[in-house]
């Protein structure tokens, strides 16, 4: 088995040594002393939780004796009890005072406890005694068909707090939420006489204090108070505004139903009427003191490895860094660019290797300009001695000459002809390379276009879709008309319909530009297309002799030409290729974006 420590980089073992004796004492002593902290910040958690709920609960059970402490003044009352019994030969009059006494003693009970909304008093024979706040009255019969109602009346308790629920008995506000205080009510043989109704409003029946709102913001409490039955009678997060009792009501989750890995539920019972008051807070909110300690000491432990590491890599850098900036300008001139590495003031084994490194960089990099060198000058020699041969001047007066000579006879296309090539002659042999731009590289090529037409009877049409952009790009002069020729001498050869030849041109977000010139002539296989572009790249790359195409036993600037000259001018990341369609074929120039000077 391999030994991995043999392969690392010196820089990563002196980092893992300092990473070893530094961090993991540093990791020990914070996990220590992060659970000793956790713990006693939980158990103090969880001791403000229950007593908070124990708190709610003592409220409730108050809550409780009081309304059972009021309510029961009906039942010590001997008129009331003389009231509720069933009179039938009661008069109008005794009727109406029947119903002032009792309109009274609800005003009264509604003076002592101003939060409620409204009472009803149901009798055993279905009369209905009401009076309420807001000046809202009960339907009777909805009333009797509301199901809390059967609730109370079959409850085992005199008094009973039903769950929250609508007003549909209302003959308004129909939509309000409540819950109802119920009071049997029995004469002195202990037979059932009616029932006592008070509804109150959910949202008072704690009193939110501000440190409760304060804990609740801080802990994400939640109090709800069910009955035996887990209908609700309280939800503080009704009652502070947070949500509405529609939406407390659809809740998804139910109290009992929540994981206990993620929630901490106290549930306490009052002592009285069965109600059971829950505490639920969730564990991330209620401990979030201690998700802070676990983030604090993770950060202490991040920043103690980023220190050891900044102090291993400076000390390593002395021996590292002469190490690696050879082996960059290694990787530099395996793709050819061959750059010599400042000495440092060391004198040591990597001084002497530099010292070495450089010699043979400055060789190598002597004899490669002396071969580019002249190649280029040699190149540029024959382009020279091309242009100088013909006088321009004497060219275009005599093209003219020809051309005014064909107009006085009559020859309209040969003169049109003789124009177009004083034109393409006054392109090709201008000697403004640093203004030339793409754009008068498609000049060139339509003016080809248009002569060819003339000989071949509109034979050939040319489609440029060229963005502006591109075409204001400077560019190496002659890298378009030979390709499109090339497409007119091999897949126009045999066909007796017009070719057609598209001219695409896109700049891309890299800051190259893509020229494509595509037809539909005969087309060119796959291979051949393999094979043309290896002969491309192998003919570009050869050195030191200049490579040249051969046709007819004269020579022509062709495909290899102006692949050769776009490496030469740009850089090997530019290219020439052929590409194959299903009708026809392609080739695709890829050259920086040059903004014209």
């Amino acid at each position: 088995m391999k030994n991995p420590l043999k392969n690392m980089k010196i820089a990563s073992k002196l980092m893992v040594s300092y990473l070893f004796a530094c961090v993991i004492p540093l990791l020990v002593t914070s996990m220590i002393i992060y659970r000793v902290s956790a713990n006693n910040l939980e158990d103090a958690s969880l001791e403000f939780a229950s007593i908070f709920s124990s708190q709610i609960v003592s409220d409730m059970d108050e809550f409780i004796e009081e309304y059972d402490r009021i309510t029961k003044s009906v039942l010590v009352d001997n008129d009331i009890i003389m009231h509720l019994s069933n009179d039938e030969n009661a008069t109008v009059i005794d009727k109406m005072n029947e119903q002032l006494y009792m309109r009274k003693i609800m005003m009264r009970l509604m003076t002592l406890q101003p939060e409620i909304k409204t009472i009803c008093l149901l009798t055993d024979d279905r009369q209905l005694y009401q009076f309420g706040s807001e000046g809202d009255l009960v339907d009777h019969e909805v009333l009797l068909e509301q199901q809390w109602l059967s609730q109370i009346r079959n409850s085992k308790e005199n008094l009973t707090l039903t769950a929250v629920h609508d007003c549909s008995y209302y003959d308004r506000n129909q939509d309000a939420i409540v819950f109802t205080v119920g009071r049997k009510i029995h004469n002195r043989d202990g037979g059932y006489m009616g029932m006592l109704l008070i509804d109150l409003d959910p949202s008072g029946l704690i009193t939110l204090s501000d440190g409760f709102l304060l804990a609740r913001n801080q802990y994400n409490i939640k109090i709800s108070i069910t009955d035996a039955q887990n209908g609700v009678l309280y939800d503080s997060d009704v009652a502070s505004g947070r949500i509405s009792w529609s939406e407390a009501m659809e809740e998804d989750v139910l109290l009992f139903q929540k994981n206990a890995q993620d929630y901490i539920i106290l549930n306490s019972e009052t002592k009285r009427a069965g109600l059971n008051v829950y505490a639920v807070i969730p564990r991330s909110d209620l401990l979030f003191k201690i998700s802070r300690i676990e983030y604090v000491t993770i950060l202490c432990v991040f920043v103690c490895v980023a220190a050891v590491m900044v102090i291993s890599l400076l000390m390593s850098r002395t021996i590292t860094s002469p190490i690696r900036r050879l082996q960059k300008r290694m990787r530099q001139m395996e793709e050819g660019e061959y750059k010599i590495l400042e000495k440092g003031t060391t004198n040591d084994e990597i001084g002497s290797l530099i010292a070495s490194y450089n010699h043979m960089v400055t060789k190598i990099k002597n004899l490669i300009e002396e071969v580019y060198v002249g190649e280029i000058k040699q190149k540029n020699a024959k382009l020279l001695a091309l242009q100088t041969q013909i006088n321009p001047h004497m060219l275009y007066n005599t093209l003219e000459s020809i051309r005014m000579k064909a107009l006085r006879s009559g020859a309209d296309e040969v003169a049109e002809m003789v124009k177009l090539l004083a034109k393409m002659f006054r392109a090709a042999l201008s000697e403004q390379t640093q203004s030339h731009k793409i754009r008068d590289e498609i000049e060139y090529a339509q003016a080809y276009i248009r002569l060819q037409n003339l000989r071949f009877r509109d034979m050939f049409f040319l489609q440029v879709e060229v963005e502006e952009q591109v075409q204001d790009s400077r560019v190496i002069s002659m890298i378009l008309q030979p390709v499109i020729e090339n497409s007119i001498e091999h897949g126009f050869k045999g066909r007796r319909v017009p070719l057609h030849i598209v001219l695409t041109g896109r700049l891309k977000e890299n800051g190259t530009i893509m020229l494509q010139i595509c037809d539909d002539g005969k087309g060119i296989s796959s291979e051949k297309t393999k094979e043309v572009n290896r002969r491309l790249e192998e003919n570009v790359c050869r050195q030191p002799e200049l490579v040249e195409e051969q046709e007819e036993g004269r020579t022509s600037i062709g495909l290899r030409n102006i692949a050769e000259r776009i490496k030469l001018q740009y850089g090997d990341a530019y290219y020439l290729r052929l590409f194959a369609r299903e009708e026809g074929a392609g080739v695709e120039i890829c050259i920086p974006w040059r903004e014209t000077r």
